[in-house]
């Protein structure tokens, strides 16, 4: 099947020799016929550089250099992208086979879709190897709570991209979730599929083990989301005051589609409760008692829905140590 869509891919690299021609054959190996694959290098000192030269004829565009990080090796390789289609795969993750087509056919049957994306495979060092992402596609304010897909099953139009800039160079960890909030509020066409997509590879020099630098990067997207619309301020400040951020908000973003006080509300409860749980997960249990005495005071309501005494005993009663060794939740 020749394909009128033209994909583009890019790949931001540094130092990840070890993984990086696996990453490589998982896009050429996926034999789709109209690609156009880009690595963006940081002038990688261990052996990424003889790799990429190795498959240089199959590229379309590479380059090694210092860069400031992987939101602007991303953005070098957006500008020079062509493709109807653009997805990013990092270094260390694997497209599955299949995917550029799989991909390239949602896009064909929806003209006006913006955003796809699948499941993925998580594995990896002292990894439990489970599928993860969403099966079906979402209200398009439940998106902006956080990052609900794998981002190496997501593709993008040229389109979308275009209209609302490329990745902010100065987060590094949630500029994929900044980038999905911006199309979101400018009302994107966005659609899940069931479809495994990727590998997503966890070790441990993977940013994904950073989760806390995520939640706060997260949080600030968030913040300055709630921030963008009137009724939202409220939920803004509040946010602030529990000290979830890395920094404080300095922009708010455009918007085409309205959201109601409902809907603002659920976005900022939706993210607290993400935030007491990955703080409880990890033991941080003042943090976490923290955002559920607030809850409680504020939204009872909601504290008592989601059952936040529950784990506020446990954490009261059972010793950090004891959950290392025998966490369930």
């Amino acid at each position: 099947m020749t394909n009128k869509s033209k994909i583009s891919i890019i790949t931001p690299s540094f130092n990840q020799g070890h993984y990086l021609e696996e990453t490589i054959l998982s896009v050429l190996n996926q034999n789709y016929p109209n690609l156009e694959y880009i690595i963006i290098d940081g002038a990688s000192t261990d052996n990424s550089v003889e790799i990429i030269k190795k498959y240089a004829e199959r590229l379309h565009y590479w380059i090694s250099e210092k860069d400031k990080g992987q939101s602007e090796a991303i953005n070098k390789g957006l500008a020079i992208a062509s493709g109807d289609i653009v997805a990013w795969l990092n270094s260390d993750d694997l497209y599955l086979p299949g995917a550029l087509q799989t991909a390239a056919t949602a896009f064909e049957a929806n003209p006006n879709l913006d955003i796809l994306h699948g499941r993925s495979i998580l594995f990896g060092e002292q990894t439990k190897e489970q599928i993860i992402g969403l099966n079906e596609s979402l209200e398009k304010s439940a998106y902006l709570a956080a990052m609900k897909f794998p981002q190496p099953s997501s593709f993008f139009s040229k389109r979308i991209l275009n209209a609302n800039s490329f990745l902010n160079t100065e987060l590094h960890y949630a500029m994929d979730f900044e980038l999905l909030s911006k199309a979101i509020l400018n009302n994107c066409d966005i659609q899940a599929i069931p479809d495994v997509l990727s590998k997503y590879r966890m070790h441990a020099d993977s940013k994904s083990n950073n989760d806390f630098i995520f939640l706060k990067d997260w949080g600030l997207v968030v913040c300055q989301t709630l921030l963008s619309f009137d009724a939202g301020k409220k939920y803004a400040n509040q946010l602030l005051t529990l000290n979830l951020l890395n920094k404080n908000p300095h922009e708010t973003y455009s918007h085409s589609i309205a959201l109601n006080d409902e809907e603002l509300k659920n976005i900022f409860l939706e993210h607290l409760h993400l935030q007491y749980h990955y703080h409880y997960r990890f033991h941080h249990f003042k943090i976490a008692k923290n955002i559920s005495r607030f809850l409680e005071t504020e939204y009872p309501d909601y504290h008592k829905k989601m059952n936040f005494k529950k784990y506020d005993l446990r954490a009261s009663i059972v010793p950090a140590f004891v959950y290392r060794l025998f966490r369930k939740d």
